[in-house]
């Protein structure tokens, strides 16, 4: 098994590339965008369309429900239970996505944090609605005085206080326990070979593309996708705080006026984009090109002989 990644900003082309790759190489495709993880939010987070996913085997894609919500370390375990269960896995995996960390993690793993129980969670997320973040917080800033977690972050004091619950541990020491173990940063490393591939455009084609995206998405129904799952009691489900969502959310609580929603979400687009960019520009092994540039196929080519 080999597996290649094409990674890079929102909106340049990475999934027709990898499509494109897919089809010459007869792989299948892996997602690694953390929107696209999620069922429900099928047309705000630009997710293959219904034909795309007929062309080649696409996995990870649209396959956890509301509420739950995944984080980094669980993703990681669902990519090597994939890998390790599934027998119809086609090399080379094309893994795809913009969601810079978790490519990292796959590539060279994480320290291994047990899970935590499913009713704890959602006990302590019960908590945090009913009460608001202000007794979360002070139970564990009487646990953890010295935590850096700031009291409007509810995810993040959510999940110290189920490491607290569940081991009687802060975050720091949970993290250098998993640090100090045997398997420490090799578990869940990517274990075979893979090459990288970055898909950039130029500053103004790349603008044009969101807003041309942004402009499909509304009148695709994007509003009605929001509104529905706001309806059924999901406005704060994590994923709904991203691009887009974000900003239909305000503007159906009547913060924002129908007349700046699109650019609202044109501008967020464009700054995520910007910070996506920023994160993959640091790995100089990855290798950059035109989302239309056919000469990458070659050096596959002898990436996979």
């Amino acid at each position: 098994m080999k597996a290649i990644f094409v990674v890079g900003p929102t909106a340049t082309g990475k999934s027709q590339l990898a499509l494109s790759i897919a089809q010459k190489f007869g792989g299948c495709i892996v997602n690694c965008d953390s929107i696209q993880f999620y069922n429900r939010l099928k047309i705000g987070s630009a997710g293959p369309s219904d034909e795309e996913l007929k062309l080649v085997p696409h996995y990870l894609y649209g396959y956890v429900n509301p509420p739950e919500e995944v984080t980094a370390g669980q993703y990681l375990r669902d990519f090597h239970n994939l890998i390790e269960t599934n027998k119809d896995l086609k090399s080379p995996l094309i893994i795809v996505g913009g969601t810079g960390f978790y490519v990292q993690a796959l590539e060279k793993g994480m320290y291994n944090v047990p899970q935590i129980q499913p009713e704890l969670k959602q006990q302590i997320e019960d908590e945090i609605k009913e009460h608001g973040n202000e007794k979360a917080y002070k139970e564990l800033t009487d646990f953890d005085p010295e935590t850096k977690i700031h009291i409007n972050d509810a995810y993040r004091i959510g999940r110290a206080l189920e490491v607290k619950r569940a081991f009687n541990l802060k975050m720091s020491e949970l993290k250098m326990q998993a640090l100090l173990s045997d398997d420490a940063e090799t578990k869940f490393k990517l274990p075979f070979p893979f090459m990288k591939i970055g898909v950039d455009v130029d500053r103004e084609v790349l603008k044009d593309n969101i807003a041309k995206r942004t402009k499909k998405m509304l009148q695709a129904g994007f509003i009605d996708e929001v509104k529905a799952l706001i309806d059924e009691g999901y406005g704060d489900w994590a994923p709904m705080s991203s691009v887009g969502y974000s900003e239909i959310k305000e503007f159906l609580a009547g913060r924002i006026a129908a007349t700046d929603l699109e650019e609202l979400i044109n501008q967020s687009t464009r700054q995520l984009a910007k910070k996506q960019k920023t994160w993959f520009k640091r790995d100089l092994q990855t290798q950059w090109v035109r989302p239309d540039d056919t000469m990458i196929f070659d050096q596959i080519k002898k990436f996979l002989a």
